[in-house]
Parts: C-alpha cells; sequence; structure tokens
C-alpha cells in the first residue's frame, strides 16, 4: 500500500497531501511490513487480513459519519468498500470474526480527512496489490473484490479525493490534526494487524 515518495521540499510541507505523507511515513511503513506483500497469498494469511479489515471498516466509518456533516454522507457511503470485503470472505469460505473493533471519535472535520486520507491511499495501493494476488488465482470474483476495489476507476476518484484535501485543510491547524488522526488510524490497523496475525513490526 505505498504511495510513491518523492523529494520534498520544505515548502511542500505545507500543502495537504505532502504533509501528510511526511508526517505518516513511519506508521505507513510499519503497516506496509505486517501486509507484507511476498506473503499476502498465503492462504491463512490472506484470511486474516481480510477479517481485520471486514472489522474494521464499520467501526471506522461510523466514526467519519459523525464527524462529517450530512452533506458528506452521500458521498463518504458512495465509496465504502465493506461490500467488496463481504463478498471476499463469503467466496472464500472464510468466517466472518465476531469481535468488535472500537475506533475513537474524531473531535473535527479535519481529523476526519485526515483518516479518509489512510483508506483512500489503501484503494489506490489495493490496485498494486491485486495485481500481485492475481498470481495465487484470487481475482475481483475470486476473492479480490477488496483490494481491485473500483479498478478502473480509482485514479480518478484519488484525484477527487486530493481536490477535497486542499479545500478541505487550507489552514495549519486542520492540517496539524489531519496529520495526527492519519497516524492514529495506521496504528489502529497496525495493531489490529499484529494482533491477527501474531506478528510485531517497529513502531514509527
Amino acid at each position: 500500500m505505498k504511495f510513491a515518495e518523492p523529494a520534498l521540499l520544505e515548502a511542500d510541507l505545507h500543502a495537504p497531501l505532502p504533509a501528510l505523507r511526511a508526517a505518516t511515513r513511519g506508521h505507513h511503513d510499519r503497516l506496509d511490513r505486517l501486509m507484507d506483500l511476498r506473503r499476502l497469498g498465503e492462504r491463512t494469511r490472506y484470511a486474516s487480513v481480510l477479517q481485520v479489515f471486514d472489522r474494521f471498516l464499520p467501526a471506522w466509518e461510523s466514526a467519519i459519519l459523525a464527524a462529517l456533516p450530512a452533506v458528506r454522507h452521500p458521498w463518504l457511503q458512495a465509496r465504502t468498500r465493506r461490500h467488496f470485503v463481504a463478498r471476499d470472505l463469503q467466496v472464500l469460505g472464510i468466517a466472518v470474526s465476531p469481535r468488535p473493533v472500537h475506533f475513537a471519535p474524531m473531535a473535527t472535520e479535519a481529523a476526519a480527512w485526515g483518516s479518509l486520507y489512510v483508506m483512500e491511499g489503501s484503494a489506490l495501493g489495493g490496485q498494486v496489490i491485486t495485481r500481485g494476488l492475481a498470481a495465487h488465482g484470487l481475482g475481483p470474483e475470486t476473492g479480490a473484490a477488496y483490494f481491485h476495489g473500483w479498478g478502473e476507476s480509482t485514479g480518478a476518484m484519488w484525484r477527487e479525493f486530493r481536490e477535497q484535501l486542499e479545500r478541505e485543510l487550507e489552514t495549519p491547524d486542520a492540517l496539524s490534526r489531519a496529520c495526527a488522526s492519519a497516524c492514529t488510524t495506521f496504528d489502529c490497523l497496525a495493531a489490529l494487524l499484529e494482533d491477527a496475525l501474531h506478528e510485531r513490526a517497529a513502531a514509527a
């Protein structure tokens, strides 16, 4: 789920996307190490990863919806990938984990946009992951719908999201809150994966 990491000028760090990338780099790397694309095609590992996302997404989306104004709710609901992961679990015969996830409420809209950055970025990274999963016979209809997501539309959706970030995180305070929330979101997912995989990755 890596982003390209171009060299950052100090001035770039006042723009939302470069600032979020810089602030979350270590947290993102921790999650990447746990995802471990070289081993993701292993049946047991892949099942655990899908179960984590299936547990995480309902709690996360509820927190985002509570933080954003109602006018934004249809936009978020149109981008949900919960039904994709549910389809994968069904197709592969993987049990739904009964353990709920608690995701702390977000105090501001800016925090919600920072957390959205993590999951919108993961949708973009899923386009890389899905190519690797194809080598294991996993495709959109055969157990990799979540990572395939919106397929060819993903790039355009990411560009639209970047434009939203520019509008929503115009002030230093909003950007700071977004960066902190993005780090928290990465760490929540990493902790869930560590528990599910019985592994530990170095913290940022």
